[in-house]
Order: C-alpha cells, then sequence, then structure tokens
C-alpha cells in the first residue's frame, strides 16, 4: 500500500496527453475537449496496436503533415506575390534567364525539394534509432 495516494494516481495518469483547462471556471473548451475524446482511444488502440512504435509513429505523422503545411506555403506566396503556380523546375524554365520571377520560382520549387528531403530523413532517423534501441533489448 502507498501511504501517499495522490503519487500513486499522479503516476497513473502521467503516460496520458495532459490537456489543461485555460478557462478560469476549470471547465475544458469545447474544441480541447473534443479533441481528448478522440485522441485518447487512438492513443489506446495505437499503444496496443504498435507497442513501444507508436510514438515514433505518431511523432513522424505529426512531423509529416506540419511539414507538408509548411510546402504549402512557398506555393502561397507564389501564387500571392507573383500570381503564378509552381510545381517544378520545369515551370521556371519558361521565364527568360534574367527574369527575377525565374529566380523566385527556382527558389520555391528548391525549397519544396528540401522540406521533402527533410521530412524523409526525420522519419528516417527516428525508425533508425528506435530499430537500434529494439536490437539492444
Amino acid at each position: 500500500m502507498n501511504p501517499n495516494p495522490k503519487t500513486s494516481q499522479k503516476s497513473q495518469t502521467s503516460s496520458k496527453v495532459a490537456i489543461q483547462p485555460s478557462s478560469p471556471n476549470g471547465r475544458l473548451p469545447t474544441t480541447r475537449m473534443l479533441l481528448k475524446k478522440i485522441w485518447e482511444p487512438v492513443d489506446e488502440i495505437g499503444k496496443a496496436v504498435l507497442g513501444d512504435l507508436w510514438r515514433t509513429f505518431y511523432l513522424s505523422l505529426q512531423d509529416a503533415v506540419a511539414l507538408a503545411l509548411l510546402l504549402k506555403i512557398p506555393d502561397a506566396l507564389g501564387a500571392l506575390i507573383i500570381g503564378e503556380n509552381f510545381s517544378s523546375l520545369k515551370v521556371c524554365l519558361k521565364y527568360d534567364l534574367l527574369n527575377p520571377t525565374r529566380f523566385a520560382c527556382s527558389v520555391i520549387v528548391l525549397s519544396n525539394y528540401l522540406l521533402w528531403i527533410l521530412m524523409a530523413a526525420r522519419i528516417l532517423g527516428r525508425f533508425w534509432v528506435d530499430l537500434r534501441n529494439l536490437k539492444k533489448h
């Protein structure tokens, strides 16, 4: 028996996602409550199916979503400022060599490629570390 029940209760809930109430009356906003109700079952299913790899999978998926959104920013800026949608380097070649639009297009397209390389490297790096940890155990 644990003489301090608060510490045992705290250790049981430490593995769950902590969403703190932000309103003064202590009630969770509806969006946070909805996300909490969705996340807890998904987290339990993920832990049951993937075990220790669940955290790696979740973080990799989170990175992929964040970087995919970052990929849209240069395209949106190009469409907003220049009025063109730059999807590949072939599109950049239709502009004159000394035209600033050609350089802007090249920068936007190359930044998209670099973000994809970064995303792939982060995902592969996480899985490599986890595979090495599984090999040790």
